[in-house]
This record gives C-alpha cells, structure tokens and sequence, in this order.
C-alpha cells in the first residue's frame, strides 16, 4: 500500500514538473495565443480598406455588319483599391495617407471604405496634411456602427525590439496581418518631413494608411512607405508616429471644425 501512495506522489510530482516545462517553452499554455488573436481581432475592427471609383473608356466590339467588324468606344466604371485606413474616433472620421488619395482628390472621385465585416460605406475628405502626407476621411452616414483604434501609447514608450503588427490592404487583396518588431525609431530622410517609426513587419503596395499597432492593439503608427530596391518588401517599412498623426488629426478637425 505505501509503494502505491509513493508511485502516485510520484506521478502527480511529475505531471506538475512536465506542466512547467512545458509552460516555460510557451507549448502549455494557449491563452497568451488566444489573447493575441482577440486583440488582432479588435484592430482589425478599426482598420478600412479604401476604394475609389473611377470611370475610363474602351473599345467594345458591336453586332457585325455586312460581314465586317465593328467598334464602339463605351465608358465603364468600377470601384479600385488605394490603399488602408484607420478609423480615429466615434465621430466616423478615418486618418490614412494623403498620396492614397491624391488620384481620387485630382479626378474627383466617390470614395468607398469597407469595413472588417465586408460592409462598405461612403467616405469624404475633410481635410489634408501635406507636411506630414496625411488626410482625414469622414464617414458620410451617422448611423454606421464602428470601432475607433485604441490610442494608448506615445512614441516615447515605444521600445527597440517590441513586437508590432501590420494591418492593412495589400495589392488590393483584402485585409491583411503581418508581423514583425521596432527596428528602430526617429528614422529621418532628406525627401520627408519629420521622423519615423521601422519595422520588418511585412508591408506591400496597398497596405499605406494602415495601422501599425502592438501586442494589445494599441496604435503606433500609420504605415507610410517602403524603402525598396525592387518595389516589394525588403523588411525597411516606416509608419509615421502616432504622436504626429494625432496632433495632425486634431489639427485638421480644428481647421475644418468637422
């Protein structure tokens, strides 16, 4: 009867020894997981893909007649994606980069931005920040549920090395993460205005305007640019901080009074 107590203390020592292990390699234990994807999620929530419309003129082939071929020229329509954006308050207005828009602001086009859930809404632009190559949208209905990015950290508690996520609107494809970490911070070019935020967090064509945010979804940054030899990713991606996009933001609904 004592060897049986001993061989369960035994077991039970070791199914708690096995556990830890476990735990300390980061195998036992999912909720860190199941967090991180809870608060991918919520960002998602705050993040828009932009399309615009646009119109343009082909040539359409007509009935034949008298056995020749025949053209017509038609104009089409269709909406195309510009690039992400990032819903900024409760009021509806939405911050991305202005060169998003700059071909829709010259032709004047309907601008559309789809939600996580797939619904789309009219958007207008309120106002632009050219020094700092950003813009404010604003939702044109009132009654669209939405849920505005959490703005919890400066850059000056932003730390080299942290883990980051990209969210935005790749070529187009659809919503999108990629992960990655701080390289480094107050990145400065002699064609921009300002400091910038690098990460390695992948980020492509499509993805400018989007959030960079941390592990608990807080914004850092809006995705910028890329510096690239090839015109894809190579692991350089600047966002602009969020302590410049907040108070370019603020600036704009200031100006604008909207």
């Amino acid at each position: 009867m004592r060897s049986f107590y001993t061989l369960s203390i035994w077991i039970l020592l070791g199914t708690f020894a096995g556990y830890g292990l476990l735990t300390l390699l980061g195998l036992g234990d999912k909720n860190e997981y199941s967090s991180r994807a809870f608060n991918f999620e919520k960002s998602a929530s705050s993040v828009v893909n932009i399309w615009s419309l646009r119109r343009w003129r082909e040539w359409q082939e007509k009935t034949p007649s008298l056995g020749l071929r025949r053209w017509k020229q038609v104009i089409k329509t269709g909406f195309f994606p510009d690039g992400s954006g990032v819903i900024f308050d409760d009021d509806g207005h939405v911050i991305t980069n202005l060169h998003v828009l700059n071909n829709s602001i010259k032709l004047k086009q309907k601008l559309l931005v789809e939600f996580y859930d797939g619904s789309n809404h009219e958007v207008e632009i309120i106002g632009i920040d050219r020094d700092n190559d950003l813009a404010v949208l604003k939702l044109v209905e009132k009654t669209v549920n939405i849920s505005p990015i959490q703005r919890k950290r400066k850059i000056e508690d932003i730390n080299i090395g942290e883990t980051v996520y990209a969210i935005g609107n790749p070529q187009g494809l659809g919503q999108s993460v990629s992960m990655g970490i701080i390289s480094a911070i107050g990145r400065k070019f002699i064609n921009k205005e300002g400091s910038f935020i690098q990460t390695d967090a992948s980020i492509n064509p499509g993805n400018s305007g989007g959030a960079l945010v941390d592990s608990n979804g807080n914004l850092l940054g809006v995705i910028n640019f890329i510096e690239s030899t090839t015109g894809g990713n190579q692991g350089l991606n600047f966002a602009i901080p969020i302590d410049v996009v907040s108070e370019s933001y603020s600036k704009i609904l200031k100006e604008t009074k909207r």
